[in-house]
């Protein structure tokens, strides 16, 4: 804007700058008045020359920065809590490289014993994670072929709970959880669902939150695989179902005996979940040594409906009572991610939460998902059970940045829960099955809609919180 006026103030040019007698004729002022008229005449391309100019060095400038934070990473040992996330901006073969984890190639037989993979497995566990960022060596496609496929060497009742599940022993001293498939449902919340169990897994993984027991999908066969290996106090639980269906079985549990049998279907198998159960120095016999305490956001049911406890209703409930009793790293910052994943799954049996206290940052464990993906569980969203995120408004730094990753995916939340989970034998109660080809998948059609509803939710819930406060408030950079 100032070209003009720089002529106008340099006055004209040095042959004829004698008609101004404050303006001496210099060569100086001669080469000046040259460069700015030159300046003035093509100032339109200059100017887009100029920008563009500028715009390379800052481009330059956050290569370098970004460059120079890279090193600095690799030379301190940056924490690997988004190693699970790919290098480039490539979102759909990240999904593909966790679903291969899973699988061996066709063609590609397993070369290794069992042992080799229940080692593998006991190795990635420590107290903050079931799974490692970085699967090596198709070794977590080795155990779910064992889970699957493994010789079963013992079968007996698991003890405690409310809940029909078998304890098995597998070729190379694996022990495993076998819940049996359920179709009953009651109340919402109802019996456990197995391939409830799978899908949540699955999601487990895809919301990096790696800590989930390893959890596969199988057919056994009863006459031949189970029978022939159950202990004499699970034998003694076959019947011959309303005198037609051999074969069947109630298993040792609360419940047990006021549920009808397991049964075999047309083909003599039983389908259920296998859970792989965690190393043995955090067991004590087939139950984990873990601290369970009471949940503060823990809800009731009344006449079918959850509730909150009248405390929990008060607007300031987290910073009142909740931040004086749990430490917010990493135990609260655990809960309210776990919050988030209940919510995906409608989990409202998170009566308590459970951690390997171990070491001091052991992390809140995602046992138990069974109560899950109801047969009405899709047209229902319990908003109570993101109180902890909604209420306490905190929320790891890296978990946001990756919610927000997954939510610019190409392929939808839904559609990557379906890939992941297409390489189980699994189906759901057959009310709703949806066909992909010729494979029935995990999860009903209603239930994967759900899942990108309630990711939205999810997500409008965090930019109501940054809104009410700040991200610098919001967002946690936790180290864990």
């Amino acid at each position: 804007k100032n070209y003009k006026k720089s002529l106008l103030m340099l006055g004209p040019p040095a042959e004829t700058s004698h008609h101004n007698t404050n303006m001496a004729p210099t060569p100086f002022r001669h080469l000046i008045h040259k460069i700015c008229h030159s300046i003035w005449i093509y100032r339109k391309i200059l100017s887009k020359a100029l920008l563009l100019i500028l715009a390379c060095s800052v481009v330059k400038q956050m290569e370098m920065a970004i460059n120079t934070t890279t090193a600095f990473d690799a030379a301190n040992g940056a924490h690997d809590a988004n190693a699970y996330l790919p290098a480039t901006d490539l979102k759909t073969d990240w999904v593909e490289q966790l679903r291969n984890d899973t699988i061996f190639p066709e063609g590609l037989a397993i070369e290794r014993e069992p042992e080799y993979y229940w080692q593998a497995a006991s190795q990635w566990f420590t107290p903050r994670q079931v799974l490692p960022s970085t699967i090596q060596n198709k070794e977590l496609a080795g155990i779910f072929h064992y889970l699957r496929n493994g010789k079963i060497l013992k079968a007996s009742s698991a003890t405690g709970g409310t809940q029909r599940k078998l304890l098995l022993d597998l070729e190379g001293g694996q022990k495993v959880i076998f819940k049996p498939e359920r179709s009953q449902h009651y109340g919402g919340v109802g019996l456990d669902q197995h391939h409830g169990e799978i899908a949540s897994f699955h999601i487990s993984r895809l919301l990096d939150m790696r800590r989930a027991p390893i959890t596969v999908g199988r057919r056994i066969n009863i006459a031949n695989e189970l029978l022939p290996v159950a202990t004499p106090e699970l034998r003694d639980t076959f019947t011959t179902y309303k005198n037609k269906t051999e074969n069947c079985f109630y298993a040792t549990c609360e419940l047990c005996k006021s549920l009808e049998p397991t049964c075999p279907n047309a083909d003599g198998t039983v389908e259920g979940v296998m859970i792989l159960m965690l190393p043995k120095q955090f067991r004590k016999g087939s139950d984990l040594i873990l601290t369970r305490l009471s949940s503060p956001f823990k809800l009731s049911l009344y006449k079918g409906k959850t509730k909150r406890s009248e405390a929990m209703e008060s607007k300031d409930y987290c910073d009142a009572q909740v931040k004086t009793e749990i430490p917010i790293e990493p135990r609260l910052l655990d809960i309210v991610e776990t919050s988030i994943f209940d919510f995906l799954i409608q989990n409202l049996d998170r009566h308590t939460y459970e951690f390997i206290d171990q070491e001091e940052n052991g992390a809140v464990m995602l046992m138990d998902q069974g109560k899950t993906f109801g047969l009405q569980s899709a047209d229902i969203d319990d908003l109570e059970i993101l109180d902890p995120l909604v209420k306490c408004c905190i929320l790891r730094k890296k978990k946001y940045e990756h919610l927000q990753w997954l939510s610019n995916m190409e392929m939808s939340f839904s559609d990557a829960v379906l890939r992941l989970t297409s390489v189980d034998v699994a189906t759901p109660p057959k009310t709703g099955t949806m066909k992909k080809g010729n494979h029935t998948t995990v999860l009903r059609e209603g239930d994967l809609m759900a899942l990108d509803r309630r990711m939205n939710i999810i997500l409008n819930a965090l930019e109501t919180c940054i809104d009410e406060h700040s991200h610098e408030e919001v967002l946690v950079d936790s180290p864990l």
